[in-house]
């Protein structure tokens, strides 16, 4: 099976090639100094933070979005354990790639890695800083895939956040960094669905869904356990229009199901924002990107 041996190195060799680019970043546990603990107590912690919420509710204003991106830094400087405050930054980078700069066509793709790029680094911060069960493994040389199996609920936002942005950033970056990282996000989704099933609205198997149709028929593409998670996803949170609006843009593209695409990204554009102030932003964001998609329905099928 020559055709296959060839298929087969040609994988190796791009994870291999995606290891060694990877080695220039040196992640949060790699560090010499240790996490501070003891976060969020100072009165000015508390006071800033009421500021960032403030401005984080506006997040739909892409300036209100960047101050509150200032206030949860200024708070991480002055406290340098607050986890909470660094998965706000994880959670903020990376609305601030999806509803603004991934539909504004003048930045470039690099101005939106970097930005992905503080999301993964805030997100793996935080992560430290609230489990320090899983900063002990990791500072152990314990492989990630297995520390992240035993973190705790608290920790459980960051490790989504964290993975959410390095989805996003490996997506990106191409074929051998969504190989190289696949298994840890795929191992940190597995811990967040053991502790709590429909964690954000969901989120496990719409980041599945897309996990398993985004990836390259080489690398593990699984359609048929994609529909499962996205199908999941819509019967539980069919208020969070991501979940439709992912299952167009990754499911029904590599289906080829054309009618199945323009009827997600109708509903999406059709639905209501919801009232939930935690994610009616993330529903306008949705719909803005569902009329970019449905635009650009005959070059994609």
């Amino acid at each position: 099976y020559p055709d296959a041996r060839m298929r087969l190195l040609g994988l190796v060799t791009l994870v291999v090639l995606a290891g060694c680019s990877s080695a220039g970043r040196e992640a949060a546990w790699e560090k010499s100094e240790p996490v501070p603990r003891a976060a969020g107590t100072s009165t000015a912690s508390v006071g800033q933070l009421t500021d960032a919420e403030a401005a984080w509710a506006l997040r739909d204003d892409k300036a209100q979005l960047e101050k509150a991106l200032k206030i949860y830094e200024a708070i991480v400087a002055k406290d340098a354990g607050h986890g909470l405050a660094m998965t706000k930054l994880s959670r903020a980078y990376y609305f601030l790639v999806d509803a603004h700069l991934s539909l504004n066509d003048a930045v470039t793709p690099e101005d939106r890695l970097a930005v992905l790029q503080k999301g993964v680094d805030w997100g793996e911060r935080a992560l430290l800083v609230l489990d320090p069960s899983f900063e002990k493994k990791m500072r152990a040389g314990v492989e990630f895939d297995q520390a992240i199996k035993d973190i705790e609920k608290p920790a459980i936002e960051a490790a989504y956040w964290y993975c959410a942005n390095l989805a996003r950033f490996a997506h990106a970056k191409g074929l051998a960094a969504r190989l190289f990282h696949k298994d840890r996000i795929g191992a940190a989704m597995e811990r967040i669905a053991e502790i709590e099933p429909n964690f954000f609205h969901s989120a496990v198997d719409r980041l599945f869904g897309s996990y398993y149709a985004g990836l390259p028929s080489v690398g593990g593409r699984d359609l048929e356990k994609a529909k499962i998670h996205f199908d999941q996803a819509l019967k539980a949170s069919p208020g969070y229009l991501g979940n439709k609006l992912l299952m167009a843009d990754l499911y029904a593209v590599n289906t080829n199901d054309r009618a199945l695409y323009q009827k997600l990204l109708k509903e999406v554009i059709a639905s209501p924002d919801g009232d939930d102030p935690d994610i009616a932003p993330e529903n306008r964001a949705a719909k803005r990107h569902a009329e970019k998609l449905l635009n650009m329905t005959d070059e994609r099928f």
